[in-house]
């Protein structure tokens, strides 16, 4: 997988993992200072500080997510496993 595709399947499970939560991006917003909504549509990528405070907020490691993404992209998890082992954090 390259890094744009990475990227934005990084967003795309922020982005779900936000919804499935019930959280709105201005919540994400107050609590963190960081605007979601271009990292969402793929509009651009966050950096490494945002990714961290992000997962922070969300409560895992970027390692961790980064290892799901990959095991997603190898087709050994799905976007439902991937929530269930999110929520389960």
């Amino acid at each position: 997988m390259d890094r744009k595709n990475q990227i934005n399947l990084l967003c795309q499970f922020l982005k779900t993992w936000r919804n499935s939560r019930r959280i709105s991006q201005e919540q994400v917003y107050i609590a963190t200072g960081i605007d979601v909504s271009n990292y969402e549509i793929g509009r651009c990528e966050p950096g490494l500080y945002n990714m961290l405070m992000l997962c922070d907020f969300y409560g895992v490691s970027v390692s961790w997510l980064l290892k799901s993404t990959e095991e997603t992209d190898s087709g050994l998890l799905s976007v439902a496993d991937f929530l269930d082992k999110a929520q389960s954090r």
